[in-house]
């Protein structure tokens, strides 16, 4: 489970609004093989409403983390300030998942693993293609939700997510 240390060092740098400019294809696919990640462990997700449900699915585990590791008592009471203002911007981009315009899953199948590294190799492969690629933190707590959500086979299992944008 993620600390409240992982939260600020992976809070988005930013809280502009994501853009819904077209994703392409292609890049995605360069960025899994420069992760040296095979085409069946990833799943790519565009459309609003399911982006929107892995949002709803993703919140309350963020909600109990941030209760759990004292970040809600930061921010309610905006101090230290520093620390309340990387959590604020780490809420807004919980909140906001949705406006991601890709977010991307990471799948295993359940008798294999992927190497701790995949995520962070895949977040940098895409950035190498010129897109921003952010952790969603909790998306392998809200594993049963999103396995249903996204009708998995039992065979797979989530081990991570990204979401992704164009770059400015």
């Amino acid at each position: 489970m993620p600390s409240l240390a992982d939260d600020l060092r992976t809070a988005p740098t930013t809280t502009r609004p994501f853009r819904p400019d077209p994703f392409q294809p292609a890049a995605l696919r360069r960025a899994a093989e420069r992760a040296r990640l095979a085409p069946w462990r990833l799943l790519t997700v565009t459309d609003a409403a399911t982006r929107l449900a892995i949002r709803d699915a993703h919140l309350p585990h963020w909600t109990a983390h941030l209760r759990d590791t004292g970040g809600a008592r930061i921010l309610a009471a905006d101090a230290p300030a520093r620390t309340a203002r990387a959590l604020r911007a780490a809420d807004v981009f919980a909140h906001g998942l949705h406006e991601v315009p890709v977010h991307v899953v990471l799948l295993t199948r359940r008798a294999g693993t992927l190497r701790p590294a995949a995520v962070g190799d895949l977040a940098d492969a895409l950035r190498a293609e010129g897109l921003d690629a952010t952790p969603i933190p909790f998306a392998a707590d809200a594993g049963p939700e999103l396995r249903t959500l996204l009708r998995l086979s039992d065979e797979l299992s989530i081990s991570g997510a990204l979401a992704a944008r164009p770059q400015r």
